[in-house]
């Protein structure tokens, strides 16, 4: 693999400590060359010229370059005055001449066959095979007579019959592939080192081994020159050629040392070359084996350009080798019988067998050579023998019949004389085929698989530089953009906010934004503030030095607005505080700022949390304010001053205090180590925000108000006593130190601080109790789980009473012994904690009597009650409206156990659960207000927008009118609407003068719409006008004709049985009666002209005929109402109404007016 072969060379090359210097000191030279001129020293950049950092460079390598060169340069000096380094150089020089030529021959060949073949071939894709083996082997005779065309230089003279020994190494490039063929010597070199002791090497007596190390050499440079130019890692396979008739005479030694030359030399190729290739073993001079010819005169001419031999995996085994050559071997032996028929003289039949059984007995020697072969070179190599093939080149020698003589030798008789028997055929047999199909193609197709991955891997490893450099470039190039833009937008964003402006004309507010521009400025370049320079240089982070006047100046308005910030707010404490624990903590932290030795950096942000509600107003978040703070605080020259009118004044406020009460307060702040120092009973307390009100006294607190933590602070108060005193002597300036006083005063100083922790210890927890309230939730579903969570007994509330009750408890034989143990007085101890229990009694009393248990077990059945009443459909609605409008008079009832059971509980439960069964009970009313708001929708809504509203009177463009029948059954006393008031807002609403208003203690849970109050209003007035208590219609009045246009001589007016005549002279009455009108009564007006001609009709029709004739004419209540014929002013009759004109008009004004409203309730 050519990727992997390049990072093998990659790291070899580091294996030298040459080659790490060389590496290493260019690196070091780039990168000076690059970032010294950013390197100062007390803001002197030394190497910001050119000529100094040529200068250093040129000094540093002059000591590189002495120091690398020192030891080669002596061993040169030394080697000059060696005798045998000389000769050595020479045989080196010689070695180089002579593969010089040989190197030369490569080129010709090379030349003549591109001459020769043209384009038709390409040398980078042909297989190049390597030819190996014994002097005398036939190397030769397999190349000149493999019937292979190789074009060859006249000038070389190598193309000859009579086939010469090659004497080094020669090139035959053919179409199909390239032979290498090689010195016999160079295969066994090693036969010419014959070392006389173990130790010799063969430098050490370079004269008689100089024939040994000059093939060495030579060989050298071969494989050398295979890694360069068009021979580079080209070598595609090797061909072993071994001598038949030596090798079915040779001894185990001789086999030996073939299998040693063979592993020796193809490690040497795998070594140089970095590649593994196909190994064939080709046993040569196959026609010396008598009966060769006579056997394969049997076949036709084709056979000489097959291939005989057999090809192996790459993992065979001696019994699949073996298996290989029987198949072989019975395959022969059937052809003979086959053509058995074809030979007529018994002579040749006995000589073509004998040759098979020679051939059989040969196999078993191939088969235990190629075995033992495999498996030394298995040991060293990764190159495979991939076949076994038997080749005559040339007939030229005299067949030798090999079991008569091995019968011979073997019982001491004399060898017969060998017969000249004319078999020189002058063929090359098996060699063409096994060149040009086998050996050629064996690696070609991996050959052009590899060549096209290392095309491949080269243009990637290019193509990934390159993309590697751009990005590079990239990166680097927007970091610098990036850095530079960075910096121009925080020098315009503090030079925009700085314009027209001066410092000292800037508010509290402007100061801080000033301050968080220049942070986040800053911020933006974290090394200005670590002070770490590491890696700066190389990963180009060098822009923060440019800032570092900023950061300055971002300490110093720091320390600005911390003087008139937190020391202003300190020493307005300091002279105002009247509450002593604040006072002296204030005080204590106040000092702290100009004494080094008590600043205490987290006890400073604790306490400025602890007092936020002071520094809220600069409008500065929690958060960033302490960060300021810090920073403030661990700046180290802070340069501020103590305003002493005010450490005077917390002095003069503080002497009268007792020093119980001073000590306690400093002991109590100073035991704020850090987070662990708190305890929160959240955490202790899982769920707790779920049934009680987020409130201050549930945030974390001093962890010495548990019961766990009373211990350790009783065992330490003796030596936290002590080092408060320190702090409080200091504070005060009093120099006094409880060495002075008396161990019974230290004693009763002691209770005094107890007395005092206990006290603020009960305090914590009264707080804590006193600070229960149930979640005011909005929506039904989080009251209803907040009644599911409470009324299971274990709850986050009853495990806050028992978390309490254990805090509280202090009145424990246990604690008490291990209290009196540590020196306290027994009897003020036993008093003062039975004190503090006594505070919790009722508390504790609930642990034993079952109230937590009787009380969840009423919160229980108030959920199912709310459940039920929001979720239950058996139940109807018309109940569940009259039981939350009616109010709950059973005694037995959920919500009254649970009221009065909880007036048996501690004042602050007592509080909780009853204003949790108001929460509870607001549920039921608020499913009441939607019951009812449907019931409104069902039962009025939608018979007025479906039976009154579209028709007439109430919709006056419409051509149908409501029927009586209908309008009676919504607006009678027994109708539609005062069924509805009667039964669900009698309670609720009450009737007035002027309509229906709230009833006072509906007035916060309903919210009547205005409009809805103001229609119903319509609707009684409605009724009460038109109906009477047996609700028919009552409303009757009189029409009396007063007046008719002159046009007319007189007027017929008349309805049902009931008419009325007007003729310009006495007025006269009609008495309209509204229920005496129905769907077929016309209420007609005809009046007829002086001639009589001409009349004008008028006719109002059906049940509200009367109402018509109101709305058609100008109608007056308190006059003359005028009624047109055909729209014409000068066609007219006047009449006038009475009695009821007003009731009459305010009907008129009411009915097209009414429009109830979708929704009864906000």
């Amino acid at each position: 693999m050519a990727f992997i072969d390049y990072l093998r060379r990659f790291f070899t090359f580091f294996r030298f400590k040459h080659s790490v210097v060389l590496v290493t000191s260019i690196a070091l030279s780039v990168l000076f060359w690059l970032y010294a001129p950013l390197v100062a020293f007390n803001d002197i950049y030394s190497f910001a010229s050119v000529s100094s950092r040529v200068s250093v460079l040129v000094a540093f390598w002059a000591v590189i370059l002495f120091f690398v060169l020192l030891r080669p340069l002596m061993n040169y000096f030394a080697s000059r005055k060696d005798e045998k380094n000389d000769k050595l150089k020479e045989i080196k020089k010689e070695s180089m001449d002579s593969f010089g030529k040989a190197k030369r021959n490569f080129l010709l060949s090379l030349k003549d066959a591109k001459t020769t073949w043209k384009k038709d071939i390409n040398f980078k894709k042909l297989p190049l095979i390597m030819i190996i083996g014994n002097e005398g082997a036939g190397k030769s005779a397999f190349i000149n007579y493999s019937n292979i065309e190789f074009p060859l230089s006249d000038s070389l003279d190598t193309y000859k019959k009579i086939h010469q020994s090659t004497t080094n190494f020669n090139l035959y490039v053919s179409k199909f592939g390239a032979l290498l063929d090689t010195e016999g010597i160079h295969f066994a070199q090693e036969s010419l080192y014959q070392p006389t002791a173990t130790e010799e090497l063969p430098e050490d007596d370079v004269e008689k081994n100089r024939d040994y190390l000059l093939k060495k050499g030579v060989w050298n440079e071969f494989l050398h020159f295979l890694k360069r130019n068009d021979f580079n890692s080209r070598l595609s396979g090797a061909v072993l050629i071994i001598d038949t008739k030596k090798f079915l005479e040779g001894t185990q030694e001789y086999f030996d040392e073939l299998i040693r030359y063979m592993v020796k030399r193809i490690n040497d190729c795998e070594k140089h070359l970095g590649i593994k290739f196909p190994i064939y073993v080709v046993f040569s001079k196959l026609d010396l084996i008598d009966g060769m010819g006579d056997y394969f005169k049997l076949f036709n001419e084709d056979v000489a350009n097959k291939a005989l031999g057999i090809n192996l995996d790459s993992n065979f085994t001696a019994q699949t080798l073996e298996t290989e050559l029987k198949g072989l071997s019975d395959s022969l032996f059937k052809h003979l019988m086959s053509k058995n028929s074809i030979s007529h003289m018994l002579e040749d039949k006995k000589r073509s067998y004998l040759f098979l059984k020679q051939l059989e007995n040969f196999f078993v020697l191939v088969k235990d050579f190629v075995t033992k072969l495999s498996s030394q070179n298995a040991l060293k190599n990764t190159s495979v023998i991939n076949g076994v093939y038997f080749v005559s080149a040339y007939q030229e020698n005299i067949p030798i019949n090999y079991l008569t003589n091995t019968i011979c030798d073997k019982y001491s008789i004399k060898k017969p004389l060998l017969r000249a028997v004319n078999n020189y055929s002058k063929q090359s047999y098996f060699v063409k085929s096994f060149l040009k199909e086998i050996a050629f193609k064996a690696n070609v197709t991996k050959f052009g698989a590899q060549n096209r991955f290392i095309k491949f891997i080269n243009f990637a490893l290019v193509a990934a530089l390159c993309v590697g450099v751009y990005f590079g470039s990239s990166y680097i190039l927007n970091i610098k953009n990036t850095k530079e833009q960075i910096a121009a937008n925080n020098v315009d964003k503090i030079s925009n906010y700085l314009d027209n402006k001066k410092y000292k004309d800037l508010t509290a507010t402007q100061k801080i934004e000033l301050l968080n521009l220049l942070k986040q400025s800053l911020n933006d370049y974290p090394r200005i503030f670590s002070g770490d320079t590491k890696f700066e240089y190389i990963t180009l982070d060098t822009s923060y030095k440019g800032f570092t006047p900023v950061k300055a100046l971002y300490y110093d308005l720091s320390a600005d607005f911390f003087k008139n910030t937190v020391l202003t707010e300190m020493e307005n404490i300091l002279k105002t505080e009247s509450d002593p624990d604040k006072l002296i903590k204030a005080f204590y932290m106040y000092d702290s700022l100009f004494d080094k030795n008590y600043t205490n950096v987290d006890l400073f942000k604790i306490w400025i949390a602890a007092n936020w509600d002071k520094f809220e107003k600069y409008g500065v978040a929690k958060d960033e304010f302490l960060a300021h703070i810090e920073a403030i605080l661990n700046a180290k020259n802070l340069s501020i001053s103590a305003d002493q009118s005010a450490q005077s004044a917390a002095n003069t406020k503080l002497t009268p205090v007792q020093r119980a009460k001073r000590l306690y307060s400093i002991l109590e702040f100073i035991s704020f180590k850090d987070e662990k120092s708190f305890y929160d009973i959240k955490k202790e307390v899982e769920n707790l925000n779920q049934v009680v009100q987020e409130k201050e006294a549930f945030n974390p607190f001093n962890k010495i108000y548990t019961k766990e933590n009373l211990r350790d602070f009783l065992a330490k108060l003796s030596s936290n006593i002590d080092e408060t005193a320190g702090i409080e002597s200091w504070l005060m300036d009093t120099n006094s130190s409880l060495k002075d006083i008396s161990s019974n005063e230290k004693k009763e100083l002691s209770i005094a601080v107890v007395e005092l922790y206990l006290q603020n210890y009960a305090d914590k927890w009264n707080q804590i109790l006193r600070a229960i309230e149930p979640n005011e939730f909005a929506t039904k579903k989080e009251v209803i789980d907040e009644l599911e969570i409470l009324s299971k007994r274990e709850n986050p509330l009853n495990s806050l009473i028992k978390l309490t009750n254990q805090n509280t408890n202090l009145n424990d034989e246990n604690l008490l012994k291990y209290i009196y143990s540590l020196g306290f007085a027994s009897s003020e101890i036993k008093r003062i904690f039975t004190d503090f229990s006594t505070k919790f009694t009722n508390y504790h009393a609930l642990n034993s009597d079952g109230s937590l248990d009787l009380i969840s077990n009423d919160v229980t059945n108030v959920y199912k009650k709310v459940s039920d009443y929001n979720f239950e459909m058996l139940q109807s609605s018309d109940d569940k409206i009259v039981y939350a409008i009616n109010g709950i008079k059973n005694e037995n009832d959920p919500f009254i156990v649970l009221n009065n059971d909880a007036k048996k509980l501690p004042d602050e439960l007592n509080e909780y659960y009853q204003k949790l069964s108001k929460l509870a009970w607001k549920q039921v009313e608020n499913g009441a207000s939607s019951l009812l708001a449907t019931a409104y929708k069902d039962d009025v809504l939608d018979d007025f927008e479906s039976l009154i509203k579209p028709y007439y009177p109430f919709n006056e463009n419409s051509a149908k009118a409501v029927s009586i029948e209908e309008f009676k059954r919504f607006f009678g006393k027994d109708g539609t609407w005062n069924s509805f008031y009667d039964k669900y807002l009698k309670q609720i609403l009450s009737k007035t003068g002027s309509g229906y208003k709230v009833r006072p203690k509906y007035a916060k849970e309903l919210r009547f719409n205005k409009s809805f109050l103001e229609n119903i209003a319509y609707i009684d007035r409605i009724s009460n006008l038109m109906l009477d208590s047996n609700d028919e219609l009552k409303l009757n009045y009189n029409l009396k004709a007063v007046d008719l246009s002159a046009n007319f001589s007189h007027i017929n007016i008349g309805y049902a049985n009931n008419s009325l005549a007007y003729d310009h002279t006495i007025p006269s009455n009609l008495l309209v009666s509204s229920k005496s009108f129905d769907i077929s009564t016309q209420f007609k007006f005809n009046a007829v002209s002086n001639a009589g001609s001409d009349k004008k009709e008028i006719s109002f029709d059906g049940e509200w005929g009367w109402y018509k004739l109101l709305k058609a004419s100008n109608f007056s209540s308190i006059g003359v109402s005028t009624l047109n014929f055909d729209g014409k002013k000068e066609s007219y009759f006047g009449f006038e109404v009475t009695p009821n004109g007003g009731e009459l008009l305010e009907l008129m004004n009411i009915i097209p007016t009414i429009d109830l409203p979708r929704k009864m309730l906000y």
